[in-house]
């Protein structure tokens, strides 16, 4: 088996670990009547994410199955869950009612394409009429893998435009840019994350806003440092993901000044 090319090979890891930050985070019940974002809207919020980030680690699989190749002719990969089709400039992904994170079946055709030179890899994923169970995707994914000043450091980005329609047929649409590091050290590797989003729903919009980078040591379980803003219609909660210990422990600053502790 030909040895990917290092570079290469962080695609994967990067997009596997980028997932761990909008679903790590939950909320313990609040009865404060002035507080109007309440805990559902928090975890509906941080949930979306789970279905529009649903084929990322498959797409970054088939990328690099592709990259590691020096093929010209158009090829074909199958696996349990799905079967890819190469061309030159990208390639397509079938899902056939397989399960992918431990969601619910996954259906539909993803078309790729990717452009690649010596500093970075971009690749972008069409969704549409895509299936998570009942939940249909639409859109853009784009992805940029770029070298940074530090040697030690690749930095990944994903450009989202994204519409989610649920099985009742209400219309959730996501957009905006995260950008996630991975920073190596002999002593250890640390994911850092920044980045701004913002989801539409039923007339509200919700915009998620990293304030203090998000990090952790890649031995630990959740996010451990750093700071964003969850803002509805204008009114903001912060989430302080903490000091940088290991633990599953978060506080949520509400706008009244109230400050609660969170498990993770």
């Amino acid at each position: 088996m030909k040895k990917l090319n290092p570079f290469k090979l962080s695609v994967f890891a990067l997009i596997a670990i980028f997932g761990l930050v909008l679903n790590s985070c939950s909320t313990e019940s609040n009865n404060s009547e002035d507080i109007e974002i309440s805990e559902f809207e928090v975890k509906k919020v941080l949930a979306i994410d789970d279905y529009s980030g649903i084929a990322d680690n498959a797409i970054a699989e088939a990328f690099i199955g592709k990259a590691s190749t020096n093929k010209k002719i158009q090829t074909q990969r199958d696996t349990e869950c799905y079967s890819t089709t190469y061309s030159e400039l990208g390639y397509t992904m079938t899902f056939d009612n397989c399960t992918l994170n431990d969601a619910n079946k996954v259906n539909g055709t993803l078309n790729v394409t990717y452009a690649v030179n010596e500093t970075s890899s971009t690749f972008t994923a069409s969704y549409s009429d895509f299936y998570v169970g009942t939940i249909r995707l639409d859109g853009t994914r784009t992805f940029t893998i770029s070298a940074t000043n530090n040697e030690n450091e690749i930095a990944f980005t994903v450009v989202s435009d994204m519409v989610i329609t649920l099985e009742d047929g209400e219309i959730i649409t996501e957009a905006g840019t995260k950008t996630t590091s991975l920073i190596i050290s002999e002593q250890h590797i640390e994911v850092v994350v920044s980045g701004t989003w913002a989801l539409v729903e039923n007339g509200d919009t919700y915009l998620i806003t990293v304030t203090e980078k998000l990090s952790k040591l890649i031995a630990c379980d959740y996010f451990s440092e750093g700071l964003f803003i969850l803002s509805k219609n204008g009114v903001e909660v912060n989430v302080d993901l903490g000091d940088g210990s290991c633990d599953n422990k978060a506080s949520i600053i509400y706008p009244n000044g109230k400050i609660e502790e969170v498990t993770l």
